[in-house]
């Protein structure tokens, strides 16, 4: 099941995907949950299932527009520097745990919306990752146990302002956290529709040239690894979304000083959850 969220006649809801319509689990669930965030905060799946089931759609995707799937209580878990070729490309020394950092939701636009480009830089750049979703809250939740804690899976774009991250040394956080420069979506595929997230090849492309190009199966630390982590200093609570790191190829071109104009398309790609596609605009 593919679910989104949206703005569609001045409301934002949420619902199902079924081929080129939206079924609107909003109409339905609104009074209860406003948003699919809420749904699963409240581990009401079940329920929103069951609302969707075999209903016809109440709208087109063309005619909404897409907002990141969830946007949880907590702001996004981002993993840093969790694939080796990156490492190798950058420089880094292996790291014995993850490198966690955090972005607000409000730095995400959805599919199709444009990513805003800072007036205050030249040097905005972009990542591809695969991000899961938290359906089941826990605390110290152990590796075997941790998949099970996954409701579904999503794409980030997840952007950067290279000199600002390089203000303060290891000070990441500004030059990740630039209102609408990345992006999420295009939709949230339910867990039991991705077979094994460690087998999915990862693309990005810029203005249709391919720059980076990757597997899961590649990740330093494992999905269940991360959740175990990060479970460890906090409760993970339903509609968290934890973005998993990017593979290779982002290093050589920021070395090349090849960073995103006004006017760049922009298409990351997950085999098994779809395209997400944005274009680049200039800050007014």
């Amino acid at each position: 099941m593919r679910i989104v969220s949206f703005f569609a006649d001045g409301r934002e809801s949420y619902g199902a995907v079924i081929d080129d319509g939206i079924i609107d689990a909003g109409q339905r669930l609104g009074a209860r949950f406003a948003s699919f965030a809420a749904v699963l905060e409240a581990e009401a799946f079940g329920e929103f299932k069951r609302e969707v089931s075999g209903k016809p759609a109440d709208c087109a995707l063309e005619d909404v527009t897409l907002v990141p799937p969830v946007r949880g209580r907590n702001p996004v878990f981002c993993v840093g520097r969790n694939y080796a070729e990156v490492n190798e490309q950058a420089g880094y020394p292996e790291a014995a745990y993850p490198s966690i950092f955090q972005r607000r939701h409000a730095a995400q636009v959805g599919h199709g919306q444009p990513m805003i480009k800072p007036k205050v830089s030249d040097m905005f750049d972009t990542e591809v990752e695969l991000a899961l979703i938290i359906g089941k809250r826990g605390r110290h939740i152990s590796e075997g146990e941790a998949i099970y804690h996954v409701a579904g899976y999503t794409i980030l774009c997840e952007s950067s302002v290279v000199d600002w991250m390089n203000h303060t040394s290891r000070n990441v956080t500004p030059g990740k956290n630039f209102d609408a420069s990345g992006a999420m979506g295009p939709w949230m595929v339910t867990a039991d529709e991705v077979a094994d997230p460690t087998r999915l090849s990862i693309i990005q492309r810029i203005n249709d040239e391919t720059v980076q190009e990757g597997s899961t199966s590649a990740m330093i630390y494992s999905i269940p690894r991360l959740i175990a982590y990060l479970s460890s200093f906090t409760e993970l609570i339903p509609g968290d979304v934890i973005s998993t790191g990017t593979p290779g190829g982002i290093h050589a071109r920021r070395k090349q000083g090849l960073f995103l104009q006004a006017g760049d398309a922009v298409e990351a790609e997950i085999s098994g959850i779809g395209v997400l596609q944005n274009e680049v605009v200039a800050e007014a």
